[in-house]
């Protein structure tokens, strides 16, 4: 078993498994549970861990067990309140043990944000300490508001899609949980005057909520907040998007007994790499698998620059693509299961929404349920699966009954390598991410490069009908 040095919440399922990435270059475990079920942990002593208690090769001083980071996926962006509220309280019971939990938030705050925060707050006894900004993405906070490159949040067109307006600031996102702004003058002060605003906010019974531009702005937040948290038994909560946790991350001391990880089936012995420690966003991707002979690619994005991903791999590979008619997948997903199946064990395969068919927003949930109801009875016929968008990915999954995942690499941002239980690998990203040579690392990842381009003749790509183009930007789901 291993003690668990660091617990993740997060509210959808590809944020949680890159989160879980980052961790491989601090611990000898990352894990991603996708249920209820009791992770593999030792009890927690309740200590923080620190250089003396997570190294060494056993002696009398050394821990009892490595470091592990566990992250839990409560699948609740799109949840009604109350099921998220459920969701997170569920999920507080399985990282109540480590001393430092990150409540991972989207990063442009949308979701259940206020709700989550506070049921997970009340769940753990601990007083959450708010950083949202993610530099690496232009997503900083001055004066407690959102900008997202250099433009307030609310003024952007990021939430088009949303039921409600953009909040105004971070504050407007927590109401009704009463905030504390702790400005960008303060955190440039460093981790003492950062630390005596958090005792202050919770002297008078406020939500601290802190600007940070840089990531050493967010470890300042950390440290601070740890330092904070003393007092309460070493406990501390902190809320913010995936760049909090990685300043979580990169204040674990390195485990040394965290051998080399492998991102192949349980047999492969090719190395692989994770995220650097020394420098905030730093990646160094991991080594191609090269022994993986077939892979499903399931597609459940609209995102925009799709055509241009799937015209690429087309163009390098040779895939056989299956387009999807909305209306055809909502009224027979089995027969979409069926048309898949004779094509498994081939090299690549891609099922995805056809990036033409008119888009319906009001029908995501229910598309999302319908593909993952066509492609999860044949995806155990391939070698590995590629799950874009992590509504697509918890649907597919929950409905092949997994209940967790072992984070195995980092391919590059947000492009995450796990093995579920059996040994088969799966690939996460978000909907929204990837330029268009993206789809092509992936599969050179896990198949090995190709050095001659198929001709045009040998691309197969199966489609029902035409139909006029999707609304530019709709997505089926968007996990930026």
């Amino acid at each position: 078993m291993t003690a668990l040095a660091l617990g993740i919440v997060a509210d959808d399922l590809s944020g949680a498994a890159e989160c879980a990435s980052h961790a491989l270059v601090r611990v000898s475990r990352s894990t991603v549970v996708l249920s209820s079920s009791p992770p593999d942990i030792a009890p927690a002593s309740g200590h923080r861990p620190d250089a003396s208690s997570s190294g060494g090769s056993g002696g009398s001083g050394g821990a009892a067990h490595p470091l592990a980071v566990l992250t839990v996926d409560t699948d609740s962006r799109r949840l009604t309140h109350a099921e998220a509220v459920r969701a997170v309280r569920a999920a507080a019971a399985l990282v109540t043990t480590a001393p430092v939990v990150v409540k991972k938030v989207d990063s442009l705050l949308r979701g259940h944000v206020a709700a989550e925060v506070a049921a997970l707050a009340e769940e753990l006894q601990r007083t959450p300490v708010v950083a949202v900004a993610n530099p690496a993405l232009e997503r900083v906070v001055v004066d407690g508001v959102l900008h997202v490159g250099g433009t307030p949040l609310h003024h952007t067109a990021l939430w088009a899609v949303e039921p409600t307006p953009a909040p105004d600031r971070v504050a407007a996102a927590l109401h009704p949980l009463a905030t504390v702004l702790v400005p960008h003058t303060t955190v440039l002060r460093g981790v003492e005057a950062v630390t005596a605003a958090l005792h202050e906010a919770a002297r008078t019974g406020f939500v601290p909520v802190c600007d940070a531009v840089t990531d050493a702005d967010l470890d300042v937040v950390h440290a601070a907040a740890v330092a904070a948290s003393a007092g309460q038994d070493g406990r501390t909560l902190l809320v913010g998007s995936g760049a909090l946790a990685d300043a979580a991350v990169r204040a674990l001391p390195p485990d040394q007994r965290r051998g080399p990880r492998t991102a192949g089936p349980a047999t492969d012995n090719a190395p692989s790499e994770g995220r650097g420690a020394e420098t905030a966003g730093a990646v160094r991707f991991a080594q191609p698998i090269g022994s993986v002979r077939s892979v499903l690619f399931v597609l459940g994005s609209r995102a925009p620059g799709l055509p241009a991903q799937l015209e690429r791999l087309s163009t390098t590979r040779s895939a056989h693509t299956v387009l999807l008619q909305p209306d055809r997948l909502l009224t027979d997903p089995g027969a979409v299961g069926v048309q898949l199946a004779e094509h498994a064990r081939e090299g690549v395969v891609v099922v995805a929404l056809d990036p033409d068919a008119p888009a319906d927003l009001t029908r995501s949930r229910a598309l999302t349920e319908a593909l993952s109801a066509a492609v999860s009875p044949v995806l155990d016929r391939f070698d590995a699966a590629f799950l874009s968008g992590g509504e697509t990915a918890r649907a597919v999954l929950d409905r092949l009954d997994v209940h967790d995942l072992e984070v195995v690499a980092e391919v590059e941002t947000g492009t995450v390598v796990s093995r579920r239980p059996g040994g088969r690998l799966v690939v996460t990203r978000p909907g929204s991410f990837g330029d268009p040579t993206s789809l092509v690392r992936v599969v050179e990842h896990l198949l090995g490069p190709t050095t001659v381009p198929p001709p045009a003749s040998s691309r197969h790509t199966s489609s029902t009908t035409t139909a006029p183009r999707a609304t530019p930007g709709a997505t089926t789901e968007e996990n930026s």
